[in-house]
Order: C-alpha cells, then sequence, then structure tokens
C-alpha cells in the first residue's frame, strides 16, 4: 500500500501553505482546490510522522486527511487553520 511521500518539513509545511492560499483564493476549480489540499497535508501528515514532529500543524494534517466527503467550506476552514498555525510557528516570517 502505498502512502504519501515524505517530503522534508519545510517543504511539506510551504506546500500546504500554498495549497491553503489556494482555496482561500479560489485558484482553480473546487475539485482541484480538493486534490491540491488533500495531497498537501497527506504530505505534510507523512512529513510530520517521519520528523517525529506532533504540533499543532501536524495534529491538524492527521485529522484533515482521515476525513471523508471533504465540501467546501471543510476546505476553507481548513485552509484557514493551516494559515493560522504556519503563521503561529517561530521563524515563520510572519510580521518581519
Amino acid at each position: 500500500m502505498g502512502g504519501a511521500r515524505a517530503l522534508p518539513l519545510g517543504e511539506a509545511v510551504q506546500r500546504s501553505r500554498l495549497a491553503a492560499e489556494a482555496v482561500i483564493h479560489r485558484r482553480g476549480k473546487e475539485t482541484c482546490l480538493r486534490g491540491k489540499l488533500t495531497n498537501a497535508l497527506m504530505g505534510l501528515s507523512a512529513s510530520c510522522e517521519v520528523a517525529a514532529q506532533k504540533d499543532g500543524l501536524c495534529v491538524l494534517a492527521d485529522q484533515a486527511v482521515v476525513q471523508v466527503g471533504w465540501s467546501l467550506a471543510f476546505m476553507d476552514s481548513t485552509a484557514q487553520q493551516v494559515l493560522d498555525l504556519i503563521e503561529s510557528q517561530p521563524g515563520s516570517g510572519a510580521g518581519n
């Protein structure tokens, strides 16, 4: 059984941020946005596992990837949470 490829954690976080921004700004069709966010969070979850990281962003990714039937409202909420958690991380560059 294959799983998402684990990237370096920083790269996985960046991909998740880009996918979340795409959802928030509606940069694509709903089905494409769903796939983009799903794939990014699956990759983030795998990267967190490899890095033995369990911060809020990793927990969110773990919880989101087991959800089925992602509605647009769920995607919006999840995307906003991803962005908020990334912004709150030390060294995120927020406010710099």
